[in-house]
């Protein structure tokens, strides 16, 4: 029976040297694994930053082209609109020269009044000057079927390009038809020139390592570093150059190139990545379609030298390959250093088993080791074995048993009175569907903003931001004697900060800002109230909904209101001095008995040299 067990015991003894090298395997190759995964995943995030900050600023430089030129065009169209001038006053040709010297991009305007008249302005080749001229538009027809076509809009657009042969440049064509309600004014069209957005496109250009381009309608080039000096050989249709026939023979085929096929580079959602070979030498083309100039169909691109980009996938992969090498040796040494400490494992295994079966006898003492930990095992077994036979002859072995505990922390309420407030905007979304995201945090930012200074100022506690809403109470943390007059005031205060932010808005030509506003003053749970790792300083209660509703009753008292305030009879009763509209009982969502429900409308300044320390109309 002994022999048999001692013999399981070699069979079943793991091979060191197979452990040791599949762990020196398994680490090293799982950190290899991660790395390349890593920083493969770090240079396709590179490469695509690289790509998306070189079409951003093409792009930044287009819309600024083209930006100015619009924002120039309207604000003479609102001069015209607003009756400052007419196109027939001598002082208005001083006037619109005076707005194209700041845009230097638009080469022409004309200007039209519903009565035929009109007034163009070009600016001389030089660039010193401008040539102006008034005429009868029925005298110029290729003019009139334009001013026809303006009239038929009622709204800024791009019309098709123009070619002029006495610049040998196509201009793209901003037409701005004037409605005063339904009273045509006119029209304002400028000429903005192209060869300005060559030359940031040279600019941008590191020739022969980079360079830029813009494309019309994806087919025709709108600016290349080629063409600063503008194209003769565009045709007079009034067309931009063909990609086919321009002369770059990197883009010259760009819809049929091939795609990218470097494994390590992946472009950025919405950009076209091509990549063509031109004598021998593998670019990268690299292109994204402006979407928000409806009539223009406007590519932004640019090609670079894939050698110069790949370069640290190259070094990538050398560094792979490297990194593999070394695992092997490290594998190696792994084999000779395993067998090395297998040997006395192996002698010590053998006489652990033997131990096991009490043939303390049969066990030879270890020997010393070169290694300091196999060294200690010897000494540490041999010492064992000395006093395991010394003491086996009278000591037993026995089992050990372990226990372990766990334990909670918990978090404690209160119960006060307290006055609450909710606010919310009227139509946020309509509001918010034209901006942009960062439009609208700045919106949101500033409102909650004027909100927040107000519930402050009084003493108020922002339990939280509910997108364009807030919610606030009084009476907590700290008490206040009369936490619903702090709570009206406050109300009072947010619609005169309101009433002034919308003149403000109005002055910037803005929609104003409508608000709903609910009070309520009821018995609620106040303190630490959340999961353990994650506790908020809130309120919980019927009082917390019923402000809610009263918030909401806001839209069927006065929909069309700038900033409507609903109280609860609670904080009627609580708030003296205060102006109210009685509005009546009102069955909310949630709750089956109706809720008097009273509209403050003015603070107790507003009953100062009165006479009255309350007023109650009925509504």
């Amino acid at each position: 029976m002994v022999t048999t067990r001692r013999n399981r015991s070699f069979a079943l003894t793991p091979t060191l040297m197979w452990s040791i090298g599949l762990l020196v395997l398994c680490a090293g190759g799982s950190v290899l694994a991660v790395n390349w995964i890593a920083e493969r995943r770090i240079v396709q995030e590179l490469a695509s930053r690289l790509v998306t900050r070189v079409l951003s600023a093409e792009e930044a430089a287009l819309r600024d082209h083209l930006d100015a030129a619009v924002l120039q065009g309207n604000f003479i169209a609102a001069a015209i609109k607003s009756g400052q001038y007419r196109i027939s006053d001598l002082a208005f040709a001083d006037f619109v020269g005076g707005s194209l010297a700041a845009v230097p991009q638009v080469d022409a305007m004309a200007l039209g009044d519903a009565n035929g008249g009109a007034l163009r302005v070009l600016r001389v080749a030089t660039g010193a000057g401008f040539q102006v001229d008034h005429f009868d538009i029925r005298a110029d027809s290729e003019l009139a079927a334009i001013a026809a076509q303006i009239r038929a809009h009622k709204a800024p657009y791009w019309g098709q390009p123009a070619y002029r042969r006495a610049r040998g440049e196509t201009f793209l064509n901003y037409r701005v038809p004037i409605w005063n309600g339904g009273s045509y004014l006119g029209f304002v069209a400028l000429g903005i020139s192209t060869q300005a957005l060559s030359r940031l496109a040279k600019e941008l250009s590191r020739p022969p390592i980079e360079t830029t381009f813009l494309l019309y309608a994806q087919n025709h080039v709108l600016a290349h570093p080629a063409m600063i000096e503008g194209n003769p050989d565009r045709s007079a249709d009034g067309s931009f150059p063909p990609l086919r026939t321009f002369g770059d023979p990197v883009i010259a085929d760009l819809e049929d190139l091939p795609p990218l096929r470097e494994l390590g580079l992946k472009p950025p959602p919405g950009v076209l990545a091509r990549e063509p070979t031109v004598n021998g030498e593998p670019y990268f083309v690299f292109a994204r379609e402006i979407t928000d100039y409806d009539e223009l169909p406007i590519t932004v691109g640019s090609y670079v030298l894939k050698r110069l980009v790949d370069a640290p996938l190259r070094l990538f992969y050398s560094a792979g390959l490297l990194a593999l090498a070394m695992l092997g040796v490290s594998l190696s040494v792994a084999a000779v250093m395993a067998a090395a400490i297998a040997r006395p494992i192996r002698r010590a295994a053998k006489g652990a088993t033997a131990i096991g079966n009490l043939d303390f006898d049969q066990v030879t003492p270890l020997a010393g080791s070169y290694f300091r930990e196999i060294n200690s095992l010897a000494t540490a077994f041999n010492a064992m074995l000395d006093g395991l036979r010394a003491f086996g002859r009278y000591v037993p072995r026995s089992l050990v048993s372990r226990l372990v505990k766990e334990g909670r922390i918990g978090a404690g309420t209160e119960e006060r009175v307290l006055a609450i407030m909710f606010t919310d905007i009227v139509s946020f979304t309509s509001t918010c569907e034209k901006m942009t995201a960062a439009e609208v945090a700045a919106f949101i930012n500033q409102h909650l903003s004027l909100v927040s200074a107000c519930v402050e100022r009084e003493g108020g506690t922002i339990d939280k931001f509910i997108g364009d809403a807030v919610m606030a109470f009084w009476g907590a943390p700290s008490r206040i004697e009369n936490p619903a007059a702090s709570a009206c005031r406050a109300a009072v205060a947010v619609q005169a900060a309101l009433a002034a932010d919308n003149k403000r808005r109005a002055a910037d030509a803005l929609l104003p800002v409508r608000i709903r506003i609910g009070i309520h003053l009821g018995p609620v749970v106040v303190g630490d109230i959340g999961a353990p790792n994650r506790i908020n300083y809130t309120i919980v209660g019927d009082a917390v909904n019923a402000t809610q509703r009263l918030e909401s009753l806001g839209k069927i008292v006065d929909p069309d209101a700038e900033a409507i305030v609903l109280v609860s009879r609670e904080i009627f009763a609580a708030a003296p001095g205060f102006q109210f509209v009685e509005r009546g009982s009102h069955v909310v969502k949630g709750k089956q008995e109706s809720i008097e429900v009273y509209q403050l409308v003015g603070g107790p300044d507003a009953n100062a040299g009165t006479g009255l320390d309350r007023s109650v109309e009925r509504g």
